[in-house]
């Protein structure tokens, strides 16, 4: 998969232009505060309709316009495809798939499939649940359009489900109708679930590999998922939505009281092991940040193993926390196979026989040379 062309218009602070990128790596240095991660962030924002550095997408207009539109042109498979978005300030956004407007989402998620790895990525390891949910999600809906509806449906039945929770708390509505909605959530839960087990176990294999790498062969990097009612991956569907019935009539009277729904894939996790130990919470720096890299190098041969396509890299200021090692192990591993974009201030942490083949832009400004 490879990115041909992006143009922005009144995106963050580039009002107009035209980037042309290499297929191999692309360098984007500059001082801070010029905009580099604005372009990476474009990039992500045109695969995945969202940004990852912000949840409002008003955010995203450059200063003193009314809309802005992100437009690319992206090869797959000997095949071109045009994506745009374009996003008014009233709200409304629009995306197209060359020329004609798409109503639904998951049939534009993996048109342009991006990993990326920030900084802010460590926290898929040591921050909170919800971080690592949003990983495994995002990483989902690009590979299989039906999950990315599976969660949609979910999410409006959730919704629903804790309104209907806080009106019988109020006792305004009849507990009975729940059990219309816990059919509803059982159902669409359920298949989310045999979904995350079968590419868990996927990354699982593939991040152990490169975790092995990294660490010389001295550490095992094991993936678990922490599944709020009781799922295995060896269950047959039937058997994961009756478990999933149970629970919820476990929890039925503490939910009512709550007003939320406390057991269903919203509210699931995943930890990380190293021979044997919690990395959020007994792992060193150096080994929060391999667990982080094994799972972007896990993504990158996932989407290919599934695809037969790599997505497009993005390492947006991330060099500069990984040591020469780590660094060294990232860069070769995509070299002359995957298009990556790197942002950064100078290129001392880079390898010469890398910089090489790198297409090199400097950003000032909004303007790109």
């Amino acid at each position: 998969m490879r990115l041909n062309s992006l143009n922005l218009l009144n995106f963050r602070n580039y009002s107009n232009l035209r980037f042309d990128p290499g297929p191999g790596l692309n360098l984007i240095f500059g001082f801070n505060a010029q905009g580099k991660t604005n372009l990476l962030e474009s990039i992500y924002f045109l695969a995945t309709t969202r940004s990852y550095r912000n949840n409002r997408d008003q955010d995203l207009l450059c200063w003193g316009s009314q809309y802005f539109k992100v437009n690319g042109i992206v090869s797959n498979h000997n095949r071109q495809t045009e994506l745009e978005i374009e996003y008014q300030d009233s709200g409304k956004k629009t995306v197209k798939l060359s020329g004609v407007k798409q109503s639904r989402l998951p049939d534009y998620l993996g048109c342009l499939s991006v990993v990326l790895f920030s900084p802010e990525e460590l926290a898929i390891v040591k921050g909170s649940p919800k971080e690592r949910r949003r990983f495994l999600d995002m990483e989902i809906s690009q590979l299989s359009k039906s999950y990315a509806f599976l969660l949609i449906q979910y999410y409006k039945v959730l919704a629903q489900r804790n309104m209907l929770l806080r009106s019988c708390k109020e006792k305004l509505q009849n507990i009975n109708q729940l059990e219309v909605w816990d059919s509803q959530l059982i159902l669409n839960g359920s298949q989310i679930l045999l979904k995350r087990f079968e590419i868990i176990r996927k990354l699982a294999v593939l991040a152990r590999s490169s975790h092995r790498q990294i660490a010389a062969g001295k550490e095992n990097l094991e993936i678990k998922y922490l599944c709020s009612f009781q799922a295995k991956p060896d269950m047959a569907v039937e058997e994961i939505k009756n478990s999933f019935r149970i629970k919820l009539k476990e929890l039925r009277q503490e939910e009512i009281g709550r007003g939320l729904t406390l057991a269903g894939p919203h509210r699931d996790d995943l930890t990380f092991y190293i021979n044997g130990s919690d990395v959020k919470s007994f792992g060193s720096q150096g080994q929060q940040r391999s667990t982080a890299l094994s799972l972007k190098l896990a993504e990158l041969e996932l989407h290919y193993a599934v695809t037969g396509a790599y997505p497009i890299l993005l390492l947006d200021d991330v060099l500069s926390e990984l040591d020469s090692l780590r660094r060294h192990y990232l860069l070769a591993s995509v070299q002359d196979k995957v298009q990556t974009f790197i942002t950064t201030t100078n290129f001392e942490n880079i390898d010469q026989s890398i910089m090489a083949d790198a297409k090199v832009f400097r950003v000032d400004g909004g303007k790109l040379n």
